[in-house]
């Protein structure tokens, strides 16, 4: 059996559940790593097969989502204490991939609980490589390309090793956890999901001034109640608008709750409501006191689109009478 470990398997490969895998040491106390993604697969092998460290460079992806089994082999590392450190790393480290990764420290004698999560993503060097072609023709593999890739400096490295042996908390960089913090995130192990957020409240208005206008608003759509049949709101898109008022009531409802105890309150709405009577579409003023600015508008326009027919009216009236007139001059047609 090794003393230690340093592996960077392939990423995301497929492989195939061995027969008995179950009762074979490395799987047998945990899930089994689902056949579509071996990352899990290449860590319970190794970890089954050296004495004390492992140290793997994998996706970022092993650190949270994945198959409910990944997630159950994330949750058995943490509570069998054998994660030691996780650092996430830049992207375009590599010089073939610039997909980002991060490197998991395993220790099987960890003499602490806690774990050690630093975020490298942003403490970085680029540095120029030369690259050969790696596909197609001669013409290519031949041709040396310049790459630029992203490193870690001497002084880098040694702050991470620092942070992982002295267990520190250094603010956007690293932070020290235990499996408790980490089950409260559903055992997600991403260093930047621990990191404390800077909150500073912003300032408001005064929560009674605030409900003062907000009931201001309701009073007024609440100025113009529409009732009106189901299916024909459906047909000519108003459902949406009962459909934002029965979320809006939702909303005030759970709000509701939070106001009482500072004695506030929001009044009810009541602008709209729906009705299985065939062809009822019917507008009603809600308030005894004045006309709503709503209906007031509609009134408005209703008023021009009346005068407007009106007009219309009177000049077919006209033509119609001067297309009369000649047969009621001649006797074509008489009036009784």
């Amino acid at each position: 059996m090794s003393t230690a470990l340093i592996s960077n398997p392939p990423y995301n490969m497929k492989w195939k559940i061995p027969i008995f895998a179950q009762i074979q040491p490395r799987f047998c106390n945990c899930e089994l790593p689902p056949e579509n993604n071996a990352n899990f697969a290449f860590i319970l092998t190794a970890l089954d097969m050296v004495d004390a460290r492992a140290v793997f460079i994998l996706p970022c992806s092993v650190l949270q989502g994945g198959a409910k089994q990944e997630k159950e082999i994330r949750k058995y590392l943490v509570e069998k204490n054998l994660i030691e450190a996780v650092i996430t790393c830049p992207d375009n480290m590599f010089e073939s991939t610039g997909i980002a990764v991060c490197i998991i420290v395993f220790d099987k004698h960890k003499s602490t609980t806690q774990i050690e999560l630093i975020d490298m993503r942003n403490t970085y060097e680029v540095v120029e490589r030369e690259q050969r072609g790696q596909y197609g023709n001669e013409s290519h593999t031949n041709r040396v390309y310049k790459k630029a890739v992203k490193v870690f400096s001497d002084e880098q490295m040694e702050r991470a090793i620092k942070a992982i042996e002295e267990h520190t908390t250094e603010k956007d960089f690293s932070v020290c956890v235990t499996s408790a913090d980490i089950s409260k995130q559903a055992y997600k192990l991403l260093p930047s999901a621990y990191f404390a957020i800077d909150f500073e409240p912003a300032p408001h208005r005064e929560c009674k001034e605030i409900t003062e206008d907000l009931n201001r608003v309701i009073k007024e759509k609440n100025g113009l109640k529409l009732t009106m049949n189901e299916s024909l709101a459906k047909a000519i898109g108003l459902y949406e608008i009962f459909k934002m008022f029965k979320e809006s009531e939702e909303n005030n409802r759970a709000m509701k709750e939070v106001l009482d105890i500072v004695g506030e309150k929001i009044i009810p709405e009541n602008f709209i409501a729906m009705s299985k009577k065939a062809g009822e579409l019917k507008f009603e003023n809600g308030s005894k006191d004045h006309v709503s600015t709503i209906l007031m508008s509609i009134l408005q326009m209703w008023k021009q689109h009346i005068m407007y027919l009106n007009e219309e009216e009177n000049r077919y009236l006209l033509e119609l009478r001067d297309a009369l007139l000649p047969d009621l001059m001649s006797g074509k047609i008489k009036l009784n």
